[in-house]
């Protein structure tokens, strides 16, 4: 006998069309809300799958970010924050991207500085986007 729980997942369409309707533990409450989608889709089916073992723990990002003004270099605003996701996605990496983010009429205003990071690597995190804000106020006062 396997410790291996299973969910059951309701589903609908096919190709551009397929979604999820919902995901159960407990095939009688899938069977019970397929049933009562029936009348809006004919095509609502449950399919079982297993669940996810120990491996696929929540992990949790950290994410940077800073705007600076695209005339003068000066910082406008900072923030951050975190947020969960499945561990899988994004273990062990650390990205940062420079974008201009307030554009008018062709003239851009302000720059924006994103980090997203495991939270395991807050450190090198906050290091690298440090790094770029420096780099971008730079170029824009011209240093």
């Amino acid at each position: 006998m396997s410790d291996q729980q299973t969910v059951y997942v309701v589903t609908s369409g096919s190709y551009s069309d397929y979604r999820i309707r919902g995901v159960f533990l407990d095939e009688l409450r899938a069977r019970k809300y397929v049933d009562e989608l029936r009348g809006s889709s004919s095509d609502v089916r449950v399919e079982e799958h297993p669940a996810r073992g120990p491996e696929f723990v929540a992990g949790r990002d950290l994410w940077l970010w800073t705007r600076i003004d695209a005339r003068t270099g000066d910082i406008k605003r900072e923030w951050s924050s975190e947020s969960a996701r499945d561990a899988s996605e994004h273990d062990g990496q650390c990205s940062t991207q420079v974008y201009s983010s307030s554009l008018a009429t062709g003239r851009v205003y302000e720059f924006t500085v994103t980090t997203r990071a495991d939270f395991t690597h807050a450190e090198r995190a906050r290091k690298s986007h440090a790094e770029r804000v420096a780099k971008k106020r730079a170029e824009v006062m011209g240093l």
